[in-house]
């Protein structure tokens, strides 16, 4: 009966790889070799790790909904402006992000860890005003995003089996969210 939980930490612990993996990266290239961050590498790092952390802390609300833990209630949590909060916070993440892409060197040294930040608020924010009840089309949409996440580590590490799964991952993932909403009679927006 604990699957979907453990699911759900699978993908967290995915997410986390991918976000790690992106940062280190960033950090090395940025360090001993510069030249590797042009336009494609820095898109496919931002991704990473925009995907990859809100994956991590979206999966462990999602897993803490599902386990009932005490400090996760399970029913949806909202508030007032909720919607343009969430889309403000992943704007600037994404924004931030394109100016890192235009100029990885010469841009704030305070741009990437924010963008981490905003990342990791992001997925407990995308997750918390969403009941328990609907938590497993959550998941799977979770693990869509693990999957893509997965295929800009892969562009990263210019690894072609990484692209290729976490391309069928995400597609997957994703198709399996949209029959669960049809079979659930929820909205998948």
């Amino acid at each position: 009966t604990a699957v979907p939980q453990r699911t759900a930490l699978s993908h967290a612990f995915g997410g986390l790889a991918a976000g790690l993996v992106g940062t280190a990266k960033f950090y090395l290239w940025l360090r001993s070799e510069p030249e590797m961050l042009t336009h494609f590498p820095m898109v496919a790092i931002i991704a990473e790790i925009i995907l990859g952390f809100l994956t991590l802390t979206g999966s462990i609300m999602a897993a803490g909904k599902l386990q009932e833990v005490k400090w996760i209630p399970q029913r949806p949590v909202t508030y007032p402006g909720q919607n343009i909060v969430n889309i403000g916070m992943l704007v600037v993440a994404i924004v931030l992000g394109a100016i890192l892409i235009v100029n990885p060197a010469g841009a704030a040294p305070w741009m990437f860890p924010v963008i981490m930040f905003l990342s990791l608020l992001f997925g407990v924010m995308l997750v918390i005003p969403i009941g328990g009840a609907d938590m497993p089309t959550v998941i799977s949409i979770l693990n869509s995003y693990a999957g893509l996440s997965a295929v800009a580590m892969g562009f990263v590490l210019d690894n072609k089996l990484l692209i290729v799964a976490g391309a069928l991952d995400g597609s997957s993932g994703l198709i399996l969210s949209i029959i669960m909403c049809k079979a659930m009679n929820r909205s998948f927006t």
